[in-house]
């Protein structure tokens, strides 16, 4: 197992001048390498507490994996997180996918990184980012890489996870009478956070995947999970074809059977308490994957 100190600690800046803080961990025996960019998903944890906590699993398994494969990878916290300046509670995924995009510059002009062979993978949130960096940064990218990232807007995905949480609590019959509720309370406050920011939902609620997807520009790779509740395969998973069907450019959609969205193996309605919290076979499977699907592109 890759070790965080095996990582090279670097400072990014931002076009407005704040710092993300990250860690580059390197292939051993190359002078120069690709490089895979991870975008973090929701919340404010850094990703170093893959290395303090045994059941975070997700960043260090990848950079396992990426090393193996004779790829670089960069963790970079978002702002606000760990080490990195600012707050990401004021910003939109727009603003999340041009920090990756200043993030993808400054790592253009390192020596030992080619250049032209970057790829960037975000996992739930951050496939919402990584699907507008292909669409408004393809110069910057080779490839990307989407895991569990959903297809639609962020109220149905807030709404279908409420849903799967009543599920799971045995409210399934309060369910038909919350959800309505629910659904119209967001559509409030979206529509009060046009004129007003008040809280980080106001920043994000208003965003929906149907408008970055079709405007895909850069080799894309949805990675869906099986048994996901947070966002149901059955929704996005026919959405993101229907969105892909006129982009020009490679894509590719893998489902991942019998994983959660963390691709950790679970059974659909399963909660972390009642499995085992590490990366199942399928997720090596999928970033493999996506690595030689990567590689085939000219």
């Amino acid at each position: 197992m890759i070790g965080l100190e095996q990582g090279e600690a670097v400072k990014l800046k931002m076009a407005d001048g704040m710092t993300l803080s990250g860690h580059l961990f390197k292939p051993v025996g190359l002078t120069s390498y690709p490089l895979i960019v991870f975008v973090t998903g929701s919340g404010g944890l850094t990703y170093e507490i893959d290395w303090q906590k045994e059941n975070f699993y997700f960043c260090r398994t990848l950079a396992d994996i990426c090393l193996a494969e004779g790829f670089a990878l960069l963790l970079v916290d978002k702002r606000g997180a760990g080490r990195s300046e600012g707050n990401w509670k004021k910003q939109s995924f727009y603003a999340r996918a041009d920090d990756i995009a200043d993030v993808l510059k400054c790592m253009k002009q390192r020596p030992d990184i080619l250049a032209n062979q970057i790829s960037v993978v975000g996992h739930s949130q951050g496939g919402w980012v990584v699907q507008l960096l292909a669409s408004r940064h393809p110069d910057l990218i080779k490839s990307t890489l989407s895991i569990a990232g959903p297809a639609y807007s962020v109220i149905e995905q807030m709404i279908d996870n409420m849903e799967t949480d009543l599920m799971m609590r045995g409210y399934r019959r309060l369910a038909k009478w919350i959800l309505p509720l629910y659904k119209n309370y967001l559509i409030l406050y979206k529509t009060f956070s046009k004129g007003w920011k008040l809280g980080y939902l106001s920043y994000i609620l208003d965003y929906d995947a149907r408008e970055t997807i079709p405007n895909i520009n850069v080799p894309t790779y949805f990675g869906f999970a099986g048994n996901d509740n947070l966002v149901p395969l059955e929704k996005n998973e026919p959405l993101a074809h229907e969105l892909l069907a006129g982009v020009k450019v490679p894509y590719y959609i893998l489902i991942a059977p019998g994983v959660n969205h963390g691709f950790a193996l679970s059974g659909k309605y399963q909660s972390w308490d009642e499995i085992e919290s590490k990366p199942s076979p399928e997720f090596a499977k999928m970033i493999k994957d996506f690595f030689r699907w990567t590689r085939e592109m000219v």
